[in-house]
């Protein structure tokens, strides 16, 4: 546990768009992150592992934060949340939701798997969408590219075949659906069979990064 803020090593880049920005999470986002997962519990829960007792809690978001801190000073996950910019009619630094590169793998796969989770009140406006342009550059990018990056050759995402917004969300950002998995995850207490998707690095380089994001390495 932490009595100031986390150290993340190596240092996070900075993701910035338009309408959006991503950073890791941190202490100081508790009060917005519990406020923001409580009035969306209803909307998030049929998609998601099942929630304790204590998962609003501040003793559970610590934990969280320490575990993440753990993987990503460790590459082997790199988690964000996702704050307005101040445009859109939405003030600067709302939290939004979370975008997360979970169980990275290294030497012959380099692959993780995607997750993420939006606010019900910001569902439907665009802005994963927006998110997954800014983390997938980051994804993807090698030594060889002009920008900071995991050099990661694949990225695995997996859906509930009735989360149809989801599945949208995935296919306009490159993914393809490659088989459904039976039984795949526990979600809400049952286990569901989920669509597969993947995304590689050489379909990824059509999209390429866009116009009206930046990326750049964080020095403070």
């Amino acid at each position: 546990m932490f009595l100031f803020e986390p150290v993340y090593r190596p240092q996070p880049p900075v993701l910035a768009g338009d309408s959006i920005y991503l950073r890791p999470p941190l202490l100081a986002d508790y009060r917005a992150w519990s406020t923001l997962r409580e009035m969306s519990r209803a909307f998030l829960e049929p998609w998601e592992p099942l929630w304790g007792d204590n998962a609003l809690s501040r003793g559970s978001f610590r934990g969280r934060i320490s575990r993440v801190v753990r993987e990503w000073n460790g590459d082997l996950g790199y988690s964000f949340h996702i704050f307005a910019t101040g445009r859109d009619n939405l003030p600067r630094d709302t939290l939004l939701g979370g975008v997360n590169l979970n169980n990275v793998r290294r030497l012959s796969a380099q692959s993780c798997n995607l997750g993420y989770w939006m606010g019900e009140p910001y569902a439907g406006l665009g802005l994963m969408r927006a998110a997954l342009e800014l983390l997938l550059p980051f994804a993807f990018a090698t030594p060889d590219d002009d920008r900071p990056g995991l050099g990661l050759h694949r990225i695995d995402a997996a859906c509930i075949p009735g989360n149809d917004r989801s599945r949208r969300l995935l296919r306009r950002c490159g993914f393809h659906e490659i088989g459904l998995a039976p039984s795949y995850l526990k979600i809400n207490g049952t286990w569901r069979d989920h669509i597969c998707h993947q995304l590689l690095a050489e379909d990824f380089a059509r999209f390429g990064t866009p116009e009206n994001s930046s990326v750049t390495r964080w020095h403070g």
